[in-house]
């Protein structure tokens, strides 16, 4: 039988605490299976994705991220082409990329994962040759519903996010934006432009629902403005996914794009804050970047 040697990455303040809260129960539950494990606990931004390649560096054959997406971000960061499988432990809000993988959203249910679980090849995306995204990154409306639920004290989960999203559906504005590849460019006044690797984003919402982690492809779901009695009436169906063949909504497929802006654009990645360059930038995917243990 094969043996694997885990190296966990807790990133405590994950889930407006929930990850601290369950880290103990997690641990007995490891020591209970006898599963061979060393530990960290994350403390500053950016930390994980070091910490994921020393354990690589240290011969750790599987890198477990307990957290939300943003962990599981961080730690991928740190697995690009490296012979390690990364594993997930959801502890978040969102835990959007568990939920494209179909891990257990229950934390002790995804242990299983480790003595039964099958490796799978994943795609990154990539901005501006810096950071990687496993879900996706989001500019404008859907920025700042992350940027609104990480500030929350009390709502968590998909409420929070559906919660965020009608706050902002009455006050977001549009903001113009070019987007070009080597065959199409367009420019749109947009109230959210994703740019994804999986299906789903804000915990649950389904913005690019043709994305596979496996196709050597970006999706880029660019939703121009709509008058915002509208906007409450579409949101709902943004969340369903049934949106990419509306008039306003420019959906495409490709390896790789610029973005360009005349005004400060504000992002996220995997749902955490990110600072983008002012100058155009390009956006591409990473085919075959990262092992992920996946059910079987």
């Amino acid at each position: 039988m094969e043996t694997h040697k885990h190296f966990l990455i807790v990133n405590l303040i994950a889930g407006q605490g929930r990850c601290r809260e369950l880290s103990p129960r997690v641990r007995e539950e490891l020591d209970r299976r006898g599963i061979d494990y060393d530990l960290h606990y994350t403390n500053e931004p950016l930390e994980a994705t070091d910490v994921a390649k020393m354990g690589v560096e240290a011969g750790f054959t599987r890198i477990v991220a307990m957290g939300g997406d943003g962990t599981v971000n961080e730690v991928a960061n740190g697995l690009v082409d490296a012979d390690a499988t990364l594993a997930v432990i959801p502890a978040g809000i969102g835990n959007d990329f568990t939920r494209m993988m179909g891990i257990p959203n229950n934390p002790i249910a995804a242990l299983d994962l480790l003595s039964t679980g099958l490796e799978r090849t994943i795609d990154l995306g990539r901005v501006a040759d810096d950071r990687c995204f496993v879900n996706g990154m989001g500019i404008g409306i859907d920025a700042q519903v992350a940027r609104d639920v990480l500030k929350m004290e009390r709502l968590r989960g998909a409420a929070a996010y559906i919660y965020a999203a009608v706050k902002e559906v009455f006050r977001f504005r549009p903001f113009r934006v070019e987007i070009s590849s080597a065959d199409w460019r367009e420019e749109l006044d947009c109230l959210s432009l994703g740019v994804a690797n999986g299906k789903y984003s804000g915990g649950g919402f389904k913005l690019a629902p043709l994305a596979d982690m496996n196709d050597g492809l970006i999706d880029i779901a660019a939703i121009a403005d709509f008058p915002r009695f509208q906007r409450l009436f579409r949101l709902p169906l943004v969340r369903a996914g049934r949106h990419i063949n509306w008039s306003r909504v420019s959906y495409r497929q490709t390896e790789e794009a610029t973005i360009s802006s005349p005004e400060k654009l504000i992002a996220h990645l995997d749902g955490e804050p990110y600072v983008l360059p002012r100058e155009p930038f390009k956006v591409e995917v990473l085919p075959d970047a990262v092992r992920v243990l996946v059910p079987a």
